[in-house]
C-alpha cells in the first residue's frame, strides 16, 4: 500500500530540501536518483532552467511523498524502484528522488522543478492531477503484489484521510525506538559506562568520547543519530554528563550518611563527648546534603 501526497512548501529553500532528501542519515547512495539532472548539481540545474525561461519568481519546486505500509512485504530497493516508475508522472520536469529508511515505514521523497526544461511551462498540480498520480501509484503497487488504496470517485483531497494518517503516523520511528531505549537504560544505570553497556545489550552502538562534541548512536538497523537530532536538550552530551555527575554525587552522599550512621552505632556505648549520637548523625546528614544539594534528588524524567 502506497500513499501519495503533496507536501506544503515550508521554510525550506531548494538547496536545503535537496540536502534533506539525499541526507546520508536517512537514505543510502543507491536509494537516491535524479531524472534529467545530476544529484550533485541538481540545485544549479533547476535554477538554470528557471533562468533560461525567465521564471525565477514565485514557487521554486514541488515536494511529494509516497509512503508504504509497514505491513507490506517491501524492501528499500523495491520502494525505490516503485518511486522510479512514478517519475513518468513528471515528464519534462527535473526530479530528485530519495528513498528514506529511517522511520517505521519506507517512504519516497520527490523534489520537482517548478519549470519544465522542455517548454518553460510551470508545473501545475490540481486535485484531479493528484488523483491520476494516485491511480498510477496503485497500478505500480499491484504490479509488485503490494496492497492498493481506495481512491474516492468524488472529491479527491490533496491531504491524508484518517486511514492514511493511521498508516503513516501510528508506526514507531527509529528515532522513537531509540529514545525509548535511552530512557529505559539511563534510568537503570549509575554511570556512563553502565549506560553504554545496557544500550549495547539492546543492539545499539554508542560513541561517547571526551574528545567528541556529540554522542552518536547507531541503531540495530545501522541508522546513525547524533544527540542533537533527538530534539530535546536533555539528550545532549552536556546534559547527560551532568546527570551522571549529579547521580554520582548523590550516591557519595548516600554512602557517607550510611558510613556515619554506622560509626555512630558503634560508638553508642563509648561517647567521648556530650553530643547525642542521633544529633551527630543528623548534623552529618544535613552537612553533606547541603554541600551536594544539586545531587541530593535527581531523577531522569521522560
Amino acid at each position: 500500500m502506497a500513499i501519495f501526497k503533496c507536501i506544503k512548501v515550508k521554510n525550506y529553500n531548494l538547496g536545503e530540501l535537496l540536502k534533506y532528501v539525499t541526507k546520508v542519515e536517512k537514505t543510502k547512495d543507491e536509494l537516491v536518483y535524479a531524472k534529467d539532472c545530476s544529484i550533485e548539481t541538481a540545485k544549479y540545474e533547476f535554477e538554470f532552467v528557471k533562468k533560461l525561461y525567465n521564471k525565477r519568481d514565485k514557487r521554486q519546486y514541488y515536494h511529494f511523498t509516497q509512503s508504504f505500509s509497514p505491513n507490506d512485504n517491501i524492501t528499500p530497493e523495491l520502494a525505490h524502484q516503485v518511486g522510479k516508475e512514478m517519475l513518468k508522472c513528471f515528464d519534462g520536469f527535473q526530479v530528485v528522488l530519495g528513498t528514506h529508511i529511517d522511520k517505521g515505514h519506507l517512504h519516497n521523497h520527490f523534489v520537482i522543478n517548478s519549470v519544465s526544461f522542455k517548454n518553460g511551462l510551470k508545473y501545475h498540480q490540481s486535485k484531479k492531477d493528484l488523483k491520476n498520480i494516485k491511480i498510477l501509484s496503485n497500478e505500480i503497487c499491484k504490479k509488485y503484489n503490494l496492497r492498493t488504496i481506495k481512491i474516492e470517485t468524488g472529491k479527491c483531497s490533496r491531504y491524508m484521510d484518517k486511514n492514511e494518517y493511521h498508516i503513516t503516523n501510528k508506526t514507531e520511528t527509529e528515532k522513537q525506538k531509540l529514545l525509548k531505549s535511552i530512557n529505559k537504560c539511563i534510568k537503570s544505570s549509575k554511570s556512563r559506562e553502565q549506560f553504554i553497556y545496557k544500550m549495547n545489550e539492546l543492539g545499539y552502538k554508542v560513541k561517547w568520547q571526551d574528545t567528541r562534541k556529540y554522542i552518536t548512536y547507531t541503531t540495530p538497523d545501522n541508522m546513525k543519530f547524533r544527540d542533537k537530532r533527538l530534539q530535546n536538550i536533555k539528550y545532549t552530551k552536556e546534559r547527560m554528563e551532568l546527570y551522571f555527575d549529579r547521580l554520582s554525587k548523590r550516591n557519595k552522599v548516600k554512602n557517607t550518611i550510611i558510613k556515619v550512621s554506622s560509626q555512630n552505632k558503634n560508638t553508642r556505648d563509648n561517647k567521648k563527648d556530650n553530643l547525642d549520637t542521633k544529633e551527630y548523625s543528623d548534623i552529618a546528614k544535613k552537612e553533606y546534603i547541603k554541600k551536594n544539594e544539586n545531587a541530593s534528588s535527581i531523577e531522569w524524567e521522560e
